[in-house]
């Protein structure tokens, strides 16, 4: 195998292997309107704990960022140590990377 092929695949393995941080405290899959896999492991939160749901809004550029509460939760079932299933209140509008932290 030639070196910048084996260079490539390490990447790849390095990359996948750290894939669950990037989704750590936040929606990593949208199952339904009121559902999704967040990532909090069961290390982090229990059947029965409430979250709140937030975005980033920014106005005028970098400076003028803040996180807005767009709603709350609970979590349903701990999958393993990086994520758990949360059913999110109704009319909550929320998407993948929605920013999630156990309240």
């Amino acid at each position: 195998m030639k070196l910048p092929h084996l260079a490539g695949l390490l990447s790849i393995a390095f990359l996948a292997g750290c894939a669950h941080g990037t989704m750590r405290g936040s929606v990593a899959m949208k199952i339904s309107e009121t559902e999704a896999h967040v990532g909090l492991g069961d290390q982090e939160v229990k059947v029965g704990d409430k979250i709140i749901l937030f975005k980033h809004s920014c106005i005028g550029g970098s400076s003028g960022c803040r996180r807005v509460k767009v709603g709350e939760g609970e979590i349903i079932r701990t999958l393993n140590h990086h994520y758990s299933v949360a059913r999110i209140n109704p009319g909550v509008s929320f998407e993948e990377g929605t920013i999630v932290e156990k309240n």
